[in-house]
């Protein structure tokens, strides 16, 4: 019964996971992180948009697209 329990509890935290945001933003941070290396002597870029703002670029772009 715990083991049914549990399952289903994942099963709806797994749901709620959205794989694309996930990606987007641990590459994102991942690009931070080496940005700040100790030893890196170049001009810090601007920190790139967060997810929200990705996607709504993304959507305009889709619809102002010709077909």
């Amino acid at each position: 019964m715990l083991r049914l329990a549990l399952l289903a509890t994942l099963v709806l935290l797994s749901g709620c996971a959205s794989p694309e945001r996930n990606f987007y933003e641990g590459i994102r941070q991942e690009n931070a992180r080496r940005q700040h290396e100790p030893g890196r002597d170049v001009s810090r870029d601007t920190p790139p948009p967060g997810y929200d703002a990705y996607e709504k670029e993304r959507q305009r772009l889709k619809e102002e697209s010709p077909k």
